[in-house]
């Protein structure tokens, strides 16, 4: 009898955990890409305010741009970086508009290694050039220009469109069959929120490309702030509208 007990405490035990474990809140898994001039800890450090808000609904993931610019490394920002360069002395601007990516091929290289390495990754979100870089990104996959699943979402910040003729192809495109959410302020001076309007273009349905199983969407969020993410709290409802919809795909499919 004292055998049979201890055996079926622990089957319960073993059962509860197998419970906990089935049943623990699936979250999405979302890889974050840095602005110019920034790192992956500086961004995480931006978003901490973020992170908190939704960490019911995701964990972020951060990953660093493999280049240096030509500039100083301040104490705040530590060890800057860049995903490519749009000027001959290694610098960049978003509004440069030039024959030059140098290095982006590279950040491609590497973007796709990281996530080989360490995803799968359900969305990915950029930020000002790291948002830019998502564009492109996602462009090379859908033209299968990458071996890498493309993600279920994309969320862009502070986002614009190359201006680089090495980048035509891509910024030509529109991207209608991934979900998008686009955060930008119009109190933004380093990218003005009209070109970031640009670039929510290209996942809206035209005259000449009808919609996709992903009508109803970009989604956006449009704040009076600058170039910043800003503090999500105003936004909370049509964020986690946006991410709640994400997973109730994701889980679906597994």
């Amino acid at each position: 009898i004292f055998f049979k007990f201890v055996f079926s405490t622990i089957s319960k035990r073993v059962f509860s955990v197998f419970v906990k474990e089935m049943t623990a809140e699936r979250r999405l898994q979302i890889l974050c890409l840095h602005g110019y001039r920034q790192n992956d800890v500086f961004f995480r450090e931006k978003t901490g305010s973020l992170r908190k808000m939704i960490k019911k609904y995701a964990d972020l993931h951060y990953a660093c741009a493999p280049h240096r610019p030509n500039i100083e490394s301040s104490e705040e920002r530590g060890d800057v970086r860049g995903w490519w360069f749009t000027k001959p002395d290694s610098q960049f601007s978003s509004r440069d508009v030039t024959d030059l990516a140098t290095g982006f091929d590279d950040s491609v290289e590497y973007l796709v290694k990281y996530i080989k390495e360490n995803g799968p990754f359900d969305g990915l979100l950029g930020f000002s050039q790291g948002a830019c870089m998502l564009h492109l990104l996602l462009a090379k996959m859908e033209l299968g220009e990458i071996d890498i699943p493309k993600p279920q979402f994309v969320m862009f910040a502070s986002g614009f469109l190359s201006l680089s003729s090495a980048h035509s192809e891509y910024t030509a495109l529109r991207l209608l069959s991934t979900p998008s959410l686009h955060i930008f302020g119009t109190g933004d001076e380093v990218v003005l929120y009209p070109v970031s309007e640009r670039l929510e273009e290209r996942f809206r349905a035209s005259a000449t490309v009808p919609p996709t199983v992903c009508s109803g969407y970009p989604a956006e969020i449009r704040h009076d702030g600058g170039h910043f993410i800003p503090p999500m709290s105003r936004y909370k409802e049509p964020l986690i509208a946006f991410l709640e919809q994400q997973l109730a795909v994701v889980q679906k499919g597994e």
